[in-house]
């Protein structure tokens, strides 16, 4: 995981490729950007976000996390040193929180979904595409299948310590995004065409829906999203 491409890379050295060489095959984040409200101690910590994923399993979720609330701490943006993550095959970005099946019905999840956002310059934001589908808007829906394009919903099986796998592979859980599901123009096209450097998670329970004109509606225990990881791949270091 986070492995670099040397047979690439020292080809692209001998040979003269032309465009960006790749630093790795995928890497977590590793820079806090943003993080309005830190406190820098236990779960105010935003480095929590950025030392490893640390999935707990279907029943459980993740303690070493980032918490964001409804108030405070809103949102965190995080980024790759000297990185610009392109647009591959298949999925780009990975965001790990912490939800967990309920023990009372397996169709049924606690969720603190989030709204994803990219840039290129840290300043124009593109949300990714999303959509909360339940019949009834109004109210929060445990269902998976009701949040269409949320990070926030799929249970961490990837633990880096314990059960080490690609963050990338579909057994290890977490929420992927293609950026080939933006539209083609305007600021989206060109995340969609170039890529992006940053990335910003914000609790959807703060984030207006359009098609209600109200915040998406949250668990009424749920108080914030836990940010446990954030992968990408495709990352490149501009010449």
């Amino acid at each position: 995981m986070g492995r670099s491409s040397p047979s690439l890379l020292s080809f692209c050295l001998l040979f003269a490729c032309a465009g960006p060489a790749p630093l790795a095959s995928e890497a977590l984040a590793d820079e806090i950007v943003d993080a309005p409200g830190a406190t820098g101690e236990m779960f105010g910590d935003p480095m929590r976000a950025i030392d490893g994923v640390r999935g707990g399993g279907y029943l459980a979720g993740s303690t070493n996390v980032y918490s964001l609330d409804y108030a405070s701490r809103p949102y965190l943006v995080v980024g790759w040193h000297g990185g610009r993550v392109t647009n591959g095959p298949g999925a780009d970005l990975v965001v790990f929180e912490n939800p967990f099946r309920t023990m009372w019905d397996p169709n049924q999840y606690f969720m603190d979904p989030i709204v994803v956002a990219v840039s290129l310059d840290g300043t124009r934001w593109v949300e990714l595409p999303h959509r909360y589908v339940a019949a009834d808007p109004s109210v929060y829906s445990p269902h998976i299948e009701d949040w269409e394009g949320f990070a926030g919903l799929t249970p961490v099986i990837v633990n880096d310590e314990t059960n080490p796998m690609s963050w990338f592979d579909p057994r290890a859980g977490g929420d992927a995004f293609d950026l080939d599901e933006l539209p083609t123009e305007g600021d989206a096209g060109e995340i969609r065409a170039h890529g992006f450097r940053y990335v910003r998670v914000t609790s959807a329970a703060i984030v207006l829906d359009p098609d209600t004109s109200a915040d998406y509606p949250h668990d009424g225990a749920a108080n914030g999203a836990d940010i446990d990881g954030i992968a990408a791949r495709g990352i490149v270091r501009d010449p």
